[in-house]
């Protein structure tokens, strides 16, 4: 059974470094970063956080190349900022499409002053500052079933075996 695993969280939170590392441990994976799908519409461009046409479309292309990707016999890893009604629209989508494929929804969560600190070690370029208090305050509002955090606020980049290991086996993040 290939599986979909859709690793989320505040911008900084370590997304990219977890969602990149946990592709490299399969034989047979694909990485889909949504930023970059987001990233292909230039004319008419908007955030996604500030057009739900925008970040439909993003989902869709998501979805749509998540269900090429287990019909090759791949599993997926997507690196991009879920909620549960993405996560939930997402999942309808690919169980209308596809058989045998699970999904696992992790939110990757670290506490304000560590996601702060993080933050400062980026490029500077791609620092997002307040940006990522505002997406802490989205997933704190929003109601997400607990078992799907995972805290990795004193877990260390020599820590992400140990990551990888829990997102791969832990029973509590299959959607």
């Amino acid at each position: 059974m290939n599986k979909i695993y859709i690793i989320s969280g505040p911008a900084g939170v370590g997304k990219s470094t977890t969602t990149k590392g946990l592709a490299e441990q399969f034989n047979q994976s694909a990485y889909i970063e949504g930023d970059l799908i987001n990233h292909m519409v230039v004319g008419g461009y908007l955030p996604p956080w500030k057009s739900e046409e925008s970040l439909s479309l993003v989902w869709e292309n998501i979805a749509d190349l998540s269900i090429n990707f287990v019909q090759a016999n791949k599993n997926v890893i997507i690196d991009y900022v879920a909620f549960p009604e993405e996560v939930e629209k997402f999942s309808q989508k690919i169980n209308s499409e596809v058989q045998n494929v699970e999904v696992i929804y992790v939110v990757l969560w670290v506490d304000r002053d560590e996601l702060l600190r993080r933050d400062a070690l980026r490029i500077k370029e791609h620092q997002m500052g307040i940006r990522c208090l505002e997406l802490v305050n989205e997933f704190e509002i929003k109601v997400i079933d607990k078992r799907f955090f995972y805290n990795t606020t004193h877990l260390r980049p020599s820590d992400l075996d140990e990551v990888f290991l829990n997102i791969k086996e832990n029973p509590s993040f299959k959607y």
